[in-house]
């Protein structure tokens, strides 16, 4: 069964847009169409949607900001859905010292909004893409810290369109991981954080991303690190080890200043992107006998 424009827009008030360039939504700025691209603004209209696309048998995803994520040539089949509105609301309780983030929540106004109201925590968090919702599904963070650490609770959908709220101690974060199902939509995210001076937490914004900035490339189309990194190594050690850095297949290019970075520094496809993934975990598997296991989601 198919979707038509006319059923959505009487559940959505969002933008609705059909045969969508996904290349015009993911950091990577690659990937074919999508049959409707819907941004919807509030959990009823999640909710309906959702429930119609069960019921006609249409595949739906659900995407922040495309920030980890590589779309192929041919696009996605059914319905991506952005969470906009009051999905991605930002509330803070001072004294309580915590924060409430919606899904769809910009994961870099969370943490400048927490740095404003003087609370700590998420510092770690600065210079990663993406939305909140994103983040918490994959346990985002660097080796100053992860996402997991900070959260009291999270509101999921589940599949059927059932809201829940699953406290900490049923969440289990690991190494770029969550235990929450993958079909589970992150409503909101409640954070616990530390009060602490505007100005420390500033100095220390300020200087983790001079870091990011001086070992990470910045400005350039692509979707973060490729690779999760193997048990006590770093994927981008290993790729620069067996000297591909600044290889390329087509326009997609390994980064001579992060080996675990592939940029599109010239129209690449995405066909592009997965002969490249393909040769250096060919190369890396050869000289170190170790599997590089993505991080990035390959969709459609």
């Amino acid at each position: 069964m198919k979707l038509n424009r006319s059923e959505i827009s009487k559940i959505v008030s969002g933008k609705i847009l059909q045969n969508e360039p996904m290349s015009r939504h993911t950091t990577f700025r690659i990937g074919g169409p999508c049959d409707f691209y819907i941004e919807v603004k509030t959990i009823n209209e999640l909710q309906q949607l959702i429930k119609l696309c069960i019921k006609k048998k249409i595949p739906y995803h659900i995407i922040g900001f495309g920030s980890n994520i590589l779309v192929k040539d041919k696009g996605i089949s059914g319905v991506v859905i952005r969470l906009t509105g009051d999905l991605s609301n930002l509330n803070f309780n001072l004294q309580n010292k915590s924060a409430v983030a919606g899904g769809g929540c910009a994961l870099q106004l969370f943490v400048k909004r927490c740095a404003d109201n003087s609370l700590s925590g998420a510092e770690s968090l600065v210079g990663i893409p993406g939305t909140v919702g994103g983040a918490v599904i994959m346990n985002a963070g660097t080796k100053e810290g992860y996402i997991g650490s900070l959260i009291k609770s999270v509101t999921v959908m589940n599949a059927k369109g059932e809201i829940k709220r699953i406290g900490k101690k049923s969440l289990k974060f690991s190494y770029k991981s969550s235990n929450i199902p993958p079909k589970n939509i992150i409503i909101s995210a409640e954070f616990l954080l530390k009060k602490k001076s505007i100005s420390d937490i500033i100095k220390n914004l300020n200087k983790l991303m001079q870091y990011r900035v001086k070992t990470q490339p910045f400005g350039f189309y692509n979707a973060g690190c490729i690779f999760k990194n193997p048990v006590g190594d770093y994927a981008a050690r290993l790729i620069d080890q067996t000297g591909l850095k600044g290889a390329s297949v087509g326009g997609a290019v390994v980064s001579k200043l992060h080996a675990n970075f592939i940029n599109n520094a010239a129209n690449a496809t995405a066909e592009d992107v997965l002969k490249l993934i393909k040769k250096i975990q060919k190369k890396v598997k050869e000289k170190f006998n170790k599997n590089l296991e993505l991080e990035i989601k390959v969709v459609g």
